[in-house]
C-alpha cells in the first residue's frame, strides 16, 4: 500500500479540523458486490487492526481488509477528498475497482 504526499497532507488537516480521532482506519464492510473497503477516523485501533506507518503517517488497518491494499495507493481526487486507487474489482462494474461505483 502506498500513499500519497497530498493525502497525508490533506488527511493531517482532516484530523485536526474535525478532531474525531487521532489515525485514518481502514476496514471492511458490507457494500453493494459484498464486502467492500471503508475509510473513518478513529481515536484508537481495533483489537483486529494492525498500526502501520507510511511517510511517518500512522493509520489502522483492520486484518480482513489488509489483503485487499496490497496494490492500494491512497490519494486525493480532483476536489480534494481522500480515494483508494488500485483496489482489485469485485464484479460490480468497471469502475468499482477503483472506488467509482460507491463500493469502497
Amino acid at each position: 500500500m502506498e500513499i500519497t504526499d497530498a493525502a497525508i497532507e490533506t488527511l493531517k488537516k482532516v484530523i485536526k479540523e474535525e478532531g474525531k480521532g487521532s489515525c485514518l482506519r481502514i476496514f471492511t464492510t458490507e457494500g453493494c458486490c459484498g464486502p467492500s473497503l471503508a475509510m473513518d477516523l478513529a481515536p484508537q485501533p481495533d483489537k483486529d487492526d494492525a498500526e502501520i506507518v507510511k511517510k511517518d503517517f500512522k493509520l489502522y488497518v483492520h486484518k480482513t481488509a489488509a489483503p485487499q491494499l496490497e496494490k492500494a495507493i491512497i490519494d486525493c481526487d480532483a476536489a480534494g477528498g481522500i480515494i483508494l486507487k488500485g483496489l482489485p474489482s469485485h464484479g460490480c462494474g468497471d469502475s468499482c475497482g477503483d472506488g467509482g461505483c460507491g463500493c469502497h
